[in-house]
């Protein structure tokens, strides 16, 4: 039963298989080509039945071979088989050519294939069988030269030969052997690099979205227990209980909402977060604006986070600073391939000191710096006592 070298399915591979099939099609035609003359020649004294056998089967399959190489398929099967024909055309040979021929036949026209033969044996075999065919075929080679049918050649010479045949032929077979590993060795380090990327892609896709989470429970949730804790009028009350709601609307959608919304220019990001921030509410007066160039078009994940953590600092400006006046402005940047968006969000408020804010309180670290941090982009907090506070959004990326 042949047990052929299985079909590399890996890219390097698969087309270092290509590649090498086609480079033994070329080097089987150019000495078949040199070998012309001596074929025609050899022909009057070979049998019939060799001729039919070893010489137009093997020019059939050496084409089939040769088309195989093009195609990329049949090429191991086609090279088994002309590797045993180069083998048992050689073997055969004082039986298809009668011992009283002259000694002008000269060497056996086959034994300028022992190479190629060789080398299709490596190719559909493997390297280690393909070496021991080099050197079997080497030696066969070395018996037959001495017969009259190959020109009774003395021993040093059919040893000399059969000597540079054989080492040729195991070079060509380990050199093939090699390229083949090199080829292995690419794919499967293509491959673990692949599912490296996946794993992390993944981790990050679980991540952020636990962020997102994470930040969806401050800016509802726990909003809303806050609110709650602190309503003292009827009025207040209801308010609470519409915030409930809406909490409950928003926490309901999760599910079925991706993470990313579609893409949006600068001016129907204003106007999104403008639409959002009006609540009808005096304190703080919120303006919202925007300067950028009239096409710039952002990527629906970055239009998500910058949306979210400006509401959610406009949020804490009315709810912990006491402010009067909110000012946001965004601006948009577009060079080349380069896009650029920034956010202000400032109020007049009391202030605090960002280096006393504990890390148990999520509202900064995660529902402002952690969005931006997740898609990429920068978030900062400049506020001091008595001064107001300032965030600063930026994010930066390829042009849409």
């Amino acid at each position: 039963m042949r047990v052929f070298v299985a079909v590399p399915t890996g890219v390097s591979a698969r087309d270092t298989h290509k590649l090498i099939g086609r480079g033994i099609s070329a080097f089987a035609l150019l000495l078949l080509l040199q070998t012309f003359g001596q074929i025609l020649n050899q022909m009057q004294w070979t049998a019939d039945w060799w001729e039919a056998v070893f010489m137009w089967a093997f020019l059939g399959l050496l084409v089939v071979f040769v088309a195989a190489s093009v195609r990329g398929r049949g090429l191991t099967w086609s090279a088994a088989a002309l590797s045993e024909l180069v083998l048992f055309g050689l073997l055969l040979w004082p039986l298809a050519v009668p011992p009283s021929v002259p000694a002008t036949i000269g060497t056996p026209w086959l034994w300028a294939m022992i190479n190629v033969g060789a080398v299709w044996c490596t190719f559909a075999f493997g390297t280690v069988t393909g070496c021991v065919y080099a050197i079997f075929i080497g030696g066969v080679f070395a018996v037959i030269r001495t017969m009259p049918q190959a020109a009774s050649a003395s021993l040093p010479v059919a040893l000399e030969d059969a000597a540079f045949s054989t080492v040729m032929g195991l070079i060509i077979c380990v050199t093939i052997g090699i390229l083949r590993h090199a080829a292995d060795r690419v794919d499967t380090a293509a491959e673990a690099a692949i599912v490296q990327y996946r794993e992390a892609a993944a981790e990050t896709a679980v991540s952020n979205e636990r962020l997102r989470l994470d930040a969806l429970l401050h800016d509802s949730v726990m909003t809303v227990l806050i609110t709650a804790a602190q309503s003292a009028s009827p009025r207040e009350r209801q308010a609470s209980a519409k915030l409930a709601v809406s909490a409950l609307e928003r926490l309901d959608q999760q599910g079925d909402e991706s993470p990313d919304t579609a893409p949006a220019t600068i001016t129907e990001l204003a106007a999104r977060i403008r639409f959002t921030v009006d609540d009808g509410v005096e304190d703080p007066e919120v303006s919202v604006n925007y300067v950028s160039p009239e096409h710039l078009v952002l990527p629906g994940d970055i239009v998500r986070a910058v949306f979210e953590a400006t509401t959610e600092a406009v949020k804490n400006a009315a709810r912990h600073s006491g402010a009067t006046r909110c000012d946001v402005r965004l601006t948009g940047h577009k060079s080349g391939d380069s896009t650029r968006v920034a956010v202000s969000i400032k109020d007049n408020g009391a202030g605090f000191n960002p280096e006393l804010v504990s890390d148990r309180r999520l509202g900064i670290r995660v529902s402002i710096v952690g969005r931006l941090d997740a898609v990429g982009g920068t978030a900062s907090v400049i506020s001091a006592p008595g001064a107001g506070t300032e965030v600063r959004l930026a994010w930066a990326g390829a042009a849409s």
